[in-house]
């Protein structure tokens, strides 16, 4: 079953890399894009039934030049009426939430090619953010632009702005998840895929939208500096 995983990740892989019209060769199982490699890593238990749907839960490593793959790893959930629409949609979630940024950021962004835009800058570093993940009903407010989303990029600047700028290419992650009910929310959040509690603590400090249900909202960003460009 693992297996079926991995075809499929890499199977979206070069789908993103040919809409984006991107060069790249694959070597031994990892794929060469712009003089960077990457190769993937799977996990995944098995599936579970849960009354008429089946679910997938799935993580997934990205490996950025031989790295551990920690710090692009998020962990998804594919609900379908069997096991094949149920590994669609947990591939599906994890190429938006997390594969997309990483290739955009290794220049391979589907996006900028077709409306031939700058990446976003925060602090100086080049910005590439993942889908927006959800369960359940989320709040208005939580729109991308919103003043609300505005408020946390200026909160994820506020972390940024402390990282020493390298003089060389390199990638950085930044993940949050927020679980908001009406009795309150409770953020997890991660810098390079390590849990960090200064993030956790900044973004628990917004007025998170309350809603009559319990709601998950995630995110990734991945950050890069590239120097020479």
């Amino acid at each position: 079953m693992t297996e079926d995983f991995y075809l499929a990740a890499q199977s979206a892989v070069r789908h993103h890399l040919d809409e984006a019209g991107a060069s790249y060769t694959v070597d031994d199982g990892e794929f060469l894009i712009g003089g960077h490699r990457l190769g993937l890593s799977i996990t995944f238990e098995g599936f579970v039934s849960q009354g008429a749907h089946t679910l997938a839960p799935l993580d997934v490593q990205i490996h950025v030049d031989g790295d551990s793959g920690d710090r692009f790893r998020v962990g998804t959930l594919g609900v379908g009426k069997d096991r094949d629409s149920a590994r669609q949609e947990a591939i599906s979630e994890w190429h938006l939430l997390a594969l997309s940024p990483v290739l955009a950021a290794l220049g391979a962004s589907i996006n900028i090619r077709r409306t031939q835009t700058q990446p976003q800058r925060l602090a100086g570093w080049d910005l590439f953010a993942g889908r927006v993940g959800i369960r359940g009903k989320v709040p208005p407010e939580l729109r991308l632009g919103s003043p609300f989303y505005q408020s946390l990029l200026e909160k994820l600047r506020g972390i940024v702005s402390n990282w020493e700028q390298p003089n060389r290419f390199e990638l950085r992650s930044l993940f949050f998840m927020a679980t908001c009910g009406p009795d309150g929310s409770e953020i997890q959040a991660a810098v390079d895929g390590i849990v960090n509690e200064e993030l956790a603590g900044s973004l628990g400090s917004l007025a998170w939208p309350a809603g009559d249900e319990t709601y998950l909202y995630k995110q990734l960003y991945v950050l890069r500096s590239q120097p020479d460009s």
